[in-house]
């Protein structure tokens, strides 16, 4: 029911529709892997609905199934936003020997409730820095395309958190990918990138490790979150 409410929601929007065959396999691939990764680990769910101040849009995705891993857990000094505000963590990883880059970000309020989460593949082997700024230029793509307005990011990637608050610039790729970067940021004029250590950014990193076992992102809008507790 999911997978054919998914597809009438493309069809509205402009996207070309799928025959039954294909729509088919889709639920079939994707309860295969569902039934893989529940194997591999102990997984509980949790429906919930989350509401946010001024914000009209919730996203479910594939990485759904990590979020919990996301919230605030004891040990972790994750600093929540102020009230009425979001925050963007984001990191990267890569598979070397299939040359794919997982990419995780997750938004969350005051209170550590997530609005949307991305867990996405892509192809392409690259350095440290450069896939962690990679990282951070999907997932501010995918956030202009919900219509969020993000208040904080961080990232555990130092030398990408002051490339970006530094106006100097080479012609390195790593800088290309900077400016693309920061054209992104160019929509949240008061938006604050700032570094943080690596325990802290978990729930982002998590994200991007699930990105690599399931090679897919589903990003909707949707009225809830389904999330599974995973063992990452």
């Amino acid at each position: 029911m999911w997978v054919i409410w998914t597809d009438r929601n493309k069809i509205i929007h402009g996207d070309r529709n799928k025959d039954a065959a294909a729509l088919a396999l889709y639920t079939t691939t994707y309860m295969n892997n569902y039934l893989k990764a529940n194997n591999n680990s102990t997984t509980t769910a949790t429906l919930f609905s989350p509401t946010v101040t001024n914000t009209s849009h919730t996203a479910a995705t594939s990485a759904n199934a990590a979020a919990m891993k996301a919230r605030p857990t004891e040990g972790v000094p994750w600093k929540p936003p102020l009230l009425n505000k979001l925050k963007l963590n984001v990191d990267a990883t890569i598979n070397t020997a299939d040359k794919i880059l997982g990419i995780g970000a997750i938004i969350r309020i005051h209170d550590g409730q997530v609005v949307a989460a991305l867990s996405k593949p892509v192809q392409g082997c690259f350095r440290s820095d450069e896939m962690e700024a990679k990282a951070l230029f999907h997932a501010l793509n995918w956030i202009t395309q919900l219509s969020l307005k993000i208040d904080y990011v961080e990232t555990d990637a130092l030398r990408v958190s002051s490339a970006i608050n530094n106006a100097s610039s080479d012609l390195s790729s790593f800088s290309d990918l900077i400016l693309d970067v920061r054209c992104l940021l160019s929509f949240f004029p008061s938006i604050v990138v700032s570094h943080v250590r690596r325990n802290v950014n978990q729930g982002a990193h998590g994200l991007a490790k699930y990105a690599l076992g399931w090679m897919w992102t589903l990003v909707g809008e949707e009225k809830f979150l389904l999330l599974f507790s995973l063992l990452l």
